[in-house]
């Protein structure tokens, strides 16, 4: 069986299963950490976020309460501050009880106190704060010009807070309004913490949804690119694996090839030699001069052999020869057994650096196969192509015995095989065409 075909068959890699799962583990551990990268960043955004809507909510919760309190004072409390009201009659006192009432429940007021503007109590809820004087409040003089009200979120410790010690942090609000003679009053309302904070929390709920689906749309749109980046450098490393593989495989594939040739060829001449020379020895005559012309043709086919291996082992430089002038000395070897020899190049097939290493180391295995396998074999020819596309195409064929492809099963020759694959990592192909009797052609397709 030719062994220039066992190159197609097809290596076991024990190792390939645990590069795969070095491969996975590799991407795993990378999408683990972006993971918590992505988790850190939403925690360093998120937080401050939150903290920084809570603090806006809170301030709209108290605009609201300003705003609430505010139409309170205009509509339903100044219009009945009357002069009755003032001089604390008992029927406007309990009128008064009767139409805040049901602002308490509906609310959560706990307190409200009406000052005149000398700081006098004029109502309150509880009527035993009524006419006591305890000072205008901060900010009073504001209100009673007709500015805006305030409002403070605090547990209550002034003088006029004693029935409103216990109670804990309560909204305190301040506004403005007139009486029904069109004096300025001041209207105080207490709510407590419960209705500021639902208003709060319904100002969170939307504010914080928008921010936060933003942001992690934001994170869903990145683990995309980053899944591909992650995916990439898997393939990168496998792909760096692969070709780590092929230069040891290749290396020790011409280890091989450079022991097979030298024992079968230089080796076996030279000792034959060396036997016929010993022979001479003894029987101690020199020996005729049809020997020392043999031995001459032998030792010159050897140094041409030798030659050869060398140019195998130090390729060319294609850098000064360029493709075509290497090619052409591939056919020295084919000339020297009287086989013919033929090179075209069409399309003006220009090539870089890398693909004319590829292009040369392809072409020199199948016309070496060709030198030692084709049997019967009187014609390698090598024709490279520029195709109207821009693809280069390489071929190399010899008019031997052929063979039949799948009946190749011979192991340990792998440099067809290991040069298909690294055209395929180029990106491009390497077929083999054969059969018993119609010779075989190598071809290496190359895209533009």
């Amino acid at each position: 069986m030719p062994a220039r075909l066992a190159g197609f068959v097809r290596r076991s890699d024990p190792a390939g299963f645990g590069s795969d799962r070095a491969d996975r583990s590799e991407l795993h551990k990378a999408m683990r950490r972006f993971a918590i990268s992505t988790f850190a960043t939403l925690l360093i955004v998120v937080v401050p976020v939150v903290f920084g809507a809570s603090a806006i909510a809170r301030e709209q919760a108290l605009d609201h309460a300003i705003q609430r309190t505010q139409g309170t004072a205009d509509f339903a409390v100044g219009p009945f501050v009357t002069e009755h009201l003032v001089q604390r009659h008992p029927e406007d006192l309990a009128w008064m009880d009767r139409l805040l009432a049901p602002r308490f429940e509906r609310n959560a007021i706990m307190r409200i106190k009406i000052w005149s503007s000398d700081g006098t109590i004029l109502y309150s809820d509880q009527h035993s704060l009524i006419g006591r004087n305890f000072g205008l409040p901060e900010g009073s003089d504001r209100l009673l010009a007709g500015g805006p009200g305030f409002a403070h979120f605090e547990e209550q410790s002034e003088s006029e807070n004693q029935l409103e010690a216990g109670s804990g942090k309560l909204v305190e609000v301040y506004v403005g309004t007139n009486s029904a003679a069109g004096e300025p009053i001041i209207f105080e309302i207490y709510y407590t913490a419960h209705e500021v904070e639902a208003d709060q929390r319904g100002m969170m709920l939307g504010i914080l949804p928008p921010i936060l689906g933003a942001l992690a749309v934001l994170q869903l749109v990145q683990l995309v690119p980053a899944l591909r980046m992650a995916q990439r450098l898997q393939r990168d490393n496998a792909t760096k694996r692969a070709l780590l593989q092929q230069a040891i495989d290749a290396s020790e594939v011409e280890r091989q090839r450079l022991a097979r040739d030298l024992h079968d060829e230089v080796i076996q001449d030279l000792s034959g030699l060396a036997y016929s020379l010993e022979s001479y020895e003894l029987q101690d005559r020199p020996p005729g001069r049809e020997f020392l012309g043999r031995t001459r043709m032998l030792v010159q086919d050897n140094i041409s052999t030798l030659r050869g291996i060398t140019t195998e082992l130090y390729p060319p430089d294609l850098a000064a020869l360029g493709l075509a002038g290497a090619l052409e000395r591939l056919g020295d070897p084919v000339r020297a057994r009287n086989m013919a020899w033929s090179l075209r190049l069409h399309g003006a097939p220009e090539t870089d650096e890398q693909q004319s290493a590829l292009l040369y180391r392809a072409a020199r295995e199948a016309v070496t196969n060709a030198v030692k396998h084709a049997g019967g074999a009187s014609l390698v020819s090598v024709s490279l192509t520029r195709t109207a596309s821009g693809h280069l195409e390489l071929a190399v064929y010899d008019d031997g015995e052929g063979f039949v492809p799948a009946a190749a099963e011979r192991a340990g020759h792998f440099g067809l095989q290991i040069l298909q694959d690294t055209v395929q990592a180029a990106g491009g192909t390497l077929s083999l065409h054969s059969a018993p009797g119609q010779g075989t052609e190598v071809l290496v397709r190359l895209p533009a």
